[in-house]
């Protein structure tokens, strides 16, 4: 792919706020920013599409889009996969729970719950080093997982500190629980051997020396 070419077509899914989320019909969030910039920064048009998160890798391998820009962390499962540009946001994991729950401040607090997280992320791989595997319960997105919290169907969510903003902010019931207890980067996702990595990564250079990067932390997650 030549960027300059043609229109890059963007993977991601719009269930991921503040991330990536629809509002008022219009696809926002820190991801499709960063989108936004790369593609100006290219000198190219973009093109969105929304897929569930489980489905971005295979529409990637079958060439229906060109990345995936969609709170992606990097992997040495998925590298084996797939390339990535570099990391452009550090984002750990935390725990969310009912406000009125006052027990659950910890990972170690979960054994024995149950714990939702969104099938195929690294969510799910967190979850099963705390509770049994029949405890930790995958939904597609994390607004099912939400709505099961906010029932009272699950004990908790594991999801991204960015995640985790958006639902509490959008669910006044629920509270973050614990501080981030990993370390995780994101990164754009490609196929094999794609050589725009180069020119996305010297995108992404230009933006964090230009502050972008930082701005769009304040906007999106502060």
């Amino acid at each position: 792919m030549t960027t300059q070419s043609r229109k890059l077509i963007v993977g991601t899914d719009p269930t991921l706020p503040p991330m990536e989320y629809m509002e008022n019909g219009k696809l926002v969030g820190y991801d499709i920013d960063l989108a936004n910039f790369i593609a100006e920064e290219l000198a190219t048009e973009i093109e969105f599409k929304s897929i569930v998160f489980d489905d971005l890798f295979t529409a990637l391998e079958q060439k229906d889009i060109d990345m995936i820009i969609s709170a992606v962390t990097i992997t040495q499962e998925r590298q084996a996969k797939f390339d990535f540009s570099e990391e452009y946001l550090n984002a750990g994991q935390v725990i969310i729970t009912k406000k009125t729950e006052n027990t659950i401040k910890s990972p170690a607090d979960l054994r024995g719950r149950k714990i939702a997280v969104q099938k195929g992320t690294t969510n799910e791989a967190e979850a099963l080093k705390y509770t049994s595997d029949n405890l930790v319960i995958r939904y597609p997105d994390f607004v099912q997982a939400t709505k099961a919290l906010v029932e009272d169907s699950i004990d908790a969510i594991f999801t991204d500190l960015p995640s985790a903003k958006g639902i509490t902010l959008a669910n006044p019931t629920l509270k973050i629980a614990s501080d981030p207890f990993t370390n995780e980067y994101y990164g754009i996702v490609f196929r094999k051997g794609d050589p725009s990595v180069k020119q996305v990564n010297e995108a992404l250079t230009s933006l964090r020396r230009e502050g972008i990067l930082t701005q769009l932390k304040q906007k999106w997650l502060d």
